[in-house]
């Protein structure tokens, strides 16, 4: 658990922890002393990572996600350089060990509403398994030539 703490604090100091508009505030804390809310606890993918899926979240994301996060997730979407605080660098989130399936789904699900950001929930709005693809674009890297064009 050690560890695991160090790197991500060492990861929310490279993304601006310190400062009162950073994303790391809200989800990371509450990850960090309250863990994954349930039922998204053990959550795990359950689409293989196959082109389709992969080329379908992508074609979400850029509907869905581009807007504030951008198109290479680094959090700096037209939408979002408004917003305080600033939409999460995904590219960055997810290479960190919090950054599992059941994260990034609890994070599309509930939106930043719990933990006092702008991001909507997209529980309700997107099928579950349109929030698993994008998940798998996300952890591809936002590099995948699959899907539409940016």
């Amino acid at each position: 658990m050690l560890p695991l703490l160090f790197l991500v604090l060492a990861g929310c100091q490279h993304m601006g922890a310190d400062d009162t508009d950073s994303f790391f505030f809200g989800r990371y804390t509450h990850y960090m002393w309250e863990g994954i809310p349930n039922p998204y606890t053990d959550l795990e993918n359950p689409l293989p990572a196959f082109a389709e899926n992969i080329a379908s979240g992508k074609r979400l994301y850029q509907t869905q996600c581009q807007m504030c996060h951008g198109a290479s997730g680094e959090g700096d979407g037209p939408a979002g350089k408004q917003l305080v605080p600033r939409p999460a660098d995904l590219a960055f989130t997810r290479r960190l060990p919090i950054a599992t399936d059941a994260f990034l789904f609890w994070t599309m699900s509930d939106g930043g509403e719990p933990i006092g950001t702008a991001m909507p929930a997209f529980g309700d709005r997107l099928s579950t398994k349109e929030i698993w693809q994008i998940t798998h674009f996300i952890n591809e890297g936002f590099d995948s030539d699959q899907g539409t064009s940016e």
